[in-house]
C-alpha cells in the first residue's frame, strides 16, 4: 500500500502542467479505495490518476465526456504504455442525454492489406529463403503481429462528433508528463518484472532503453520520461489524426520502418527476441478508417445494456450471458454465493462457446447477433441449465441467421449528463514488445484465429486483408427505463472482460453495491478455453485467486464442473453510478493503479 501512495503522489509532483487539484479535480491517493468517488456534476474513473485528473481537467474548461476521453487516453499513452496508446485500438460507446441516444465508434486494430493464411505462415519469398514451414511460436512478440492502429482516427471521429473543447486544447497535460516525466508506477513495475515470450521484458531493446536500469525494471517512483512520445503527442495535437496517418508525414512511415525492420530471426536465444517482420505499408495506415456502428442494446434485470456490436465479441457476450442470467433467477440469489456463482459461470461459458463459433468481423460475412440474443434461443440455450451440475460438453448451439488483455478502461460523466465508455488497448501488455518514435505497437492479429487453434469459430475470425479481429472489449452503459444513464462501466482483463462487466452490472444494479464494492468483488469467469477441460475442449470455470470467491472452488466441484480452478483474474475495472438527482459516484479497480475523479 506504502508503494502506490508513494508512485501516485511522485507521479502527481512531477506533472509539469498545474495539477487537477487546482481546478477542483481532486486525484485521490487512497490505496485502499474502498469506498468510491463522490460527484455532482461530473466524474472520469481511469486506470492512473493522472489519466482521471486530466479528463476531469477537461471537464471542468466546460468540455464535453468526447473531450475528458481524448485528453484521458493521452495521458495513458504515456503513464500506462503497457496497456493503451496510439498505437492500439479503441472502442467508444456515448450516451447522449439530450437525446436519449447511445452511439458506438470502434476503431480496432485491423490487418494489413498483404497478410499471409496464418500469423505464424511466411510469404512464399520468405519460405523459400528460410526454408521453414512455420514461423516460431515468438511471433506475438515481433512485427509482423502489429495491426494498423485504429486509436488516433476513432477517437478524432468522436470528438468530431461529440467535443466541444478544439481538439488541439486536449494534449497539454499528455505532453508536459512525455517531456518532463511521471513516477513509475506499481503496475507498470510489475508488468516490467514478467516475461513476455519467455524473454525478461528488459530484453526486449526498445523497452530496456525507458524502462529498465540494466537487466532490471526501473524502481517504483522512479522517473520516466518519453520525450519522443511528447514531440508525436505535438504532431497530432497541430495537425489532428491525419498527422498519424498521412504515408509522408513522420508517424506512419516510422510505425512502418520499425515494425518491418530485420533481419529475421527466428528463435529466442541469449542474443535477443525473435524478428518477423510486418508486411505493412504506409498505405495501410493512410487507408485505415473508424467506423460509426450502431450501439449492441437489450433489456436485462430491469435496466437497457447498451454495449459493443461486432467486431468486439464483449458485448454480445455480455448480453448473453445476462440473458441466461436472468431466465436462472440470478436476482434472488445471494451475491457470491454457490447458487449465484454457478449459474453465472454457466452463463458464461455456454455465451464464450457461442461467441467462439459466431462473432467475427461483420464487414467480412454476417454475424448472427439477433439469432444469439433472440428470447427463444436464450429459452433452448437456458434448458441446458442444471443447478445441481455443470454442462459438460459445452458446445456452441445454432441461433437463426441475421445481417446484424491487456487493456485499459476509462469511464466519463460530463456536467451536460453525457457520458463515454471506452476500452483502448494495445492488447498484450506492451503488445509487440516495440516502440516507434515512443509509441507502444500492438499486436492485435493475435486475435485472429489460430489455423491450430483448438477454439471454434476459426472461419469466422480467420485473418484476411484489412479485417479487424475480434475483441473481448465490452464497454457498456446501462439506462433505466425511461432512457437517463444510470451506470459507466467496462473493464480491461482479456477474455474476461464481459464476465467482469456482468459482475460489476449485477453487484450494482440488483445487488444494491456502490460501485467500488462491486468492482472489488471477488471475480468469477467462464470465459477462456482449454484443450483438455474434464477430457473435452470447453472452458473452464474459473475464480478469483486470493480474494472472497475462492472459497467456492469446493462448491463448483461438488456441482461436476469440468476444470475448476483459481487464476489471477486481474481485471481493470472502472464505473460511474449515476444516483438520484444526478449524484456520481465514481471507482477504479483496486487491482490496479486508476483513481476516479470528480467534482
Amino acid at each position: 500500500m506504502l508503494r502506490l501512495v508513494l508512485a501516485i503522489v511522485l507521479a502527481l509532483a512531477v506533472a509539469a502542467p498545474a495539477n487537477a487539484r487546482d481546478r477542483g479535480c481532486d486525484a485521490r491517493s487512497d490505496a485502499e479505495r474502498s469506498a468510491p468517488v463522490a460527484g455532482r456534476t461530473q466524474m472520469v474513473a481511469a486506470a492512473h490518476p493522472l489519466a482521471a485528473a486530466a479528463g476531469c481537467e477537461v471537464l471542468s474548461r466546460g468540455g464535453s465526456a468526447a473531450d475528458a476521453a481524448v485528453a484521458a487516453q493521452m495521458v495513458l499513452a504515456v503513464v500506462e504504455p503497457q496497456s493503451s496508446g496510439l498505437g492500439g485500438g479503441t472502442l467508444i460507446t456515448h450516451y447522449d442525454r439530450s437525446h436519449r441516444r447511445v452511439r458506438h465508434y470502434e476503431g480496432l486494430a485491423s490487418a494489413p492489406a498483404h497478410v499471409t493464411d496464418g500469423l505464424r505462415t511466411p510469404t512464399d519469398a520468405e519460405q523459400a529463403e528460410l526454408g521453414i514451414e512455420a514461423f516460431a511460436s515468438e511471433v506475438a512478440a515481433t512485427g509482423r503481429a502489429v495491426g494498423v492502429p485504429g486509436t488516433v482516427r476513432v477517437l478524432a471521429q468522436a470528438h468530431e462528433r461529440d467535443g466541444r473543447l478544439p481538439w488541439r486544447r486536449l494534449f497539454d497535460r499528455a505532453i508536459g508528463l512525455a517531456e518532463h516525466g511521471f513516477a513509475m508506477p506499481p503496475y507498470l513495475h510489475e508488468v516490467m518484472e514478467e516475461t513476455a515470450n519467455g524473454l525478461p521484458r528488459c530484453a526486449y531493446p526498445d523497452l530496456r532503453a525507458r524502462y529498465c536500469d540494466g537487466d532490471v525494471p526501473k524502481p517504483v517512483g522512479a522517473r520516466i520520461v518519453n520525450r519522443e512520445l511528447a514531440q508525436v503527442l505535438r504532431e497530432v495535437r497541430d495537425g489532428g489524426a491525419r498527422a498519424f496517418y498521412d504515408p509522408r508525414g513522420r508517424i506512419a512511415p516510422a510505425i512502418v520502418a520499425r515494425a518491418t525492420a530485420g533481419p529475421y530471426k527466428l528463435e529466442t536465444d541469449a542474443a535477443g527476441p525473435a524478428v518477423i517482420p510486418s508486411l505493412m505499408t504506409v498505405r495501410d495506415l493512410a487507408g485505415y478508417r473508424a467506423v460509426a456502428r450502431r450501439a449492441l442494446c437489450r433489456e436485462r434485470l430491469g435496466r437497457t445494456v447498451c454495449t459493443a456490436p461486432p467486431p468486439s465479441f464483449g458485448g454480445v457476450t455480455l448480453l448473453e450471458a445476462l440473458g441466461l442470467m436472468e431466465r436462472g433467477g440470478i436476482a434472488d440469489l445471494a451475491p457470491l454465493s454457490p447458487e449465484r456463482v454457478h449459474l453465472a459461470i454457466e452463463a458464461s461459458r455456454l455465451a464464450n462457446m457461442d461467441r467462439r463459433q459466431h462473432v467475427g468481423d461483420p464487414d467480412y460475412g454476417p454475424v448472427p447477433v439477433r439469432g444469439l440474443l433472440d428470447e427463444a434461443y436464450l429459452d433452448e440455450r437456458f434448458r441446458l441449465f442444471s443447478p445441481d451440475r455443470a454442462v459438460h460438453p459445452v458446445e456452441p448451439g445454432m441461433p437463426a441467421a441475421s445481417g446484424e488483455d491487456r487493456t485499459s478502461h476509462v469511464s466519463i460523466v460530463d456536467r451536460r449528463g453525457d457520458a463515454v465508455s471506452m476500452t483502448t488497448t494495445v492488447n498484450s501488455n506492451f503488445g509487440a514488445q516495440l516502440e516507434a518514435r515512443g509509441i507502444v505497437l500492438n499486436n492485435a492479429q493475435e486475435n485472429f484465429t489460430r489455423l491450430d487453434s483448438i477454439s471454434p469459430g476459426a472461419e469466422v475470425n480467420e485473418m484476411e486483408p484489412g479485417k479487424r479481429p475480434r475483441s473481448s472489449m465490452a464497454p457498456s452503459l446501462a439506462l433505466d427505463r425511461h432512457g437517463r444513464l444510470r451506470l459507466v462501466v467496462g473493464a480491461a482483463g482479456g477474455s474476461a472482460i464481459p464476465d467482469y462487466v456482468a459482475q460489476t452490472f449485477l453487484g450494482v444494479t440488483v445487488d444494491g453495491l456502490d460501485p467500488q464494492a462491486a468492482i472489488a468483488q471477488g471475480h468469477w469467469s467462464g470465459q477462456e478455453i482449454a484443450s483438455n477441460c474434464g477430457g473435452a475442449v470447453g472452458p473452464p470455470s474459473e475464480l478469483e485467486r486470493d480474494s472472497d470467491a475462492a472459497a467456492l472452488l469446493p462448491a463448483l466441484q461438488q456441482r461436476a464442473h469440468p476444470c475448476p480452478r483459481l487464476s489471477e483474474l486481474r481485471s481493470g475495472l472502472t464505473a460511474v453510478e449515476v444516483r438520484r438527482h444526478g449524484r456520481l459516484l465514481g471507482a477504479a479497480d483496486p487491482r490496479r493503479d486508476g483513481a476516479a475523479v470528480g467534482n
